[in-house]
């Protein structure tokens, strides 16, 4: 996947690729029973060829395989690519880790464009379902049959899927520029925006009555371009910033607001890279 960092670290947790040094560690949490029954793909028992063929997919492109790693130690591993799937070894169960990996490597995805994501997950598999719909993932309606290695035979499954629309309205990124915030703008804003509209058919700007039909073409993607709403440091809106491929445009509720912070606003889009289109 073009742009997706070779780590991700967030405190104690690190995401890394695999090497032949990790190959014992992830031949030992594969095979283990209480692992091996939910990875359609293993065949038990497993062998190094088995655990070495992680590292061949990991050097597909688009197939990004990353190690959980804490204090050096290999917890589980996870890929993003064409589909999304996981393990973690028992040990490590219900602390949270996952999530967390989760969360950093899908944020990774979703900075950049990307195509919505899939995860397959047996329907037995209660904990793993539970993290997906934790995380924003909705199930398809109907289940399908998966054929898996370790037992042989097709096993009941449903897929869970992620649109990056949904991921951002979940975790919507947020911009410090001085004593003002730029957040993606939501349909709830629309009241608000309209007050701060210049002149009808002045610049990239809308006239108030198709605010809301703006609002959603210029839905914050993931993509350095799309509508944001300023606030000031006590969260009332201020202003909004269009970051298109001409660069951003800014509009102010008031010439206070604009004064006081339009500098902070362009040094900020500037730095986070959303002035360079």
């Amino acid at each position: 996947m073009d742009g997706f960092p070779d780590t991700l670290e967030q405190d104690e947790l690190l995401l890394r690729p695999p090497t032949e040094a990790d190959l014992p560690d992830i031949a030992h949490q594969l095979g283990d029973p209480r692992i091996a029954p939910w990875l359609a793909t293993v065949a038990q028992p497993v062998d190094a060829q088995q655990a070495r063929a992680l590292l061949i997919h990991g050097q597909h492109p688009g197939e990004e395989v990353r190690l959980i790693c804490r204090d050096n130690s290999v917890l589980g591993a996870l890929c993003i690519g064409a589909a999304l799937w996981y393990w973690l070894d028992p040990n490590h169960w219900r602390g949270g880790i996952m999530k967390r990996a989760l969360t950093l490597a899908i944020h990774a995805r979703f900075a950049r464009p990307a195509p919505p994501l899939v995860a397959t997950c047996h329907e037995d598999n209660a904990p793993s379902r539970a993290l997906l719909c934790q995380l924003g993932f909705a199930p398809y309606p109907i289940g399908r049959r998966m054929f898996f290695q370790g037992t042989q035979r097709a096993e009941p499954c449903r897929d869970y899927l992620l649109a990056p629309e949904q991921w951002h309205l979940l975790h919507p990124p947020k911009i410090a520029a001085g004593q003002a915030t730029l957040r993606p703008a939501r349909q709830s804003d629309a009241a608000t925006l309209a007050r701060m509209l210049p002149r009808a058919g002045t610049g990239p700007w809308p006239e108030a009555e198709t605010l809301p039909a703006f609002i959603e073409t210029h839905r914050f993607r993931g993509a350095r371009e799309g509508l944001l709403v300023i606030e000031d440091d006590t969260r009332r809106s201020i202003g909004m910033a269009l970051i298109a491929h001409g660069g951003p445009a800014l509009c102010f509720l008031s010439d206070a607001d604009e004064r006081r912070h339009r500098a902070g606003v362009e040094a900020a889009l500037a730095y986070t890279g959303f002035a360079a289109l």
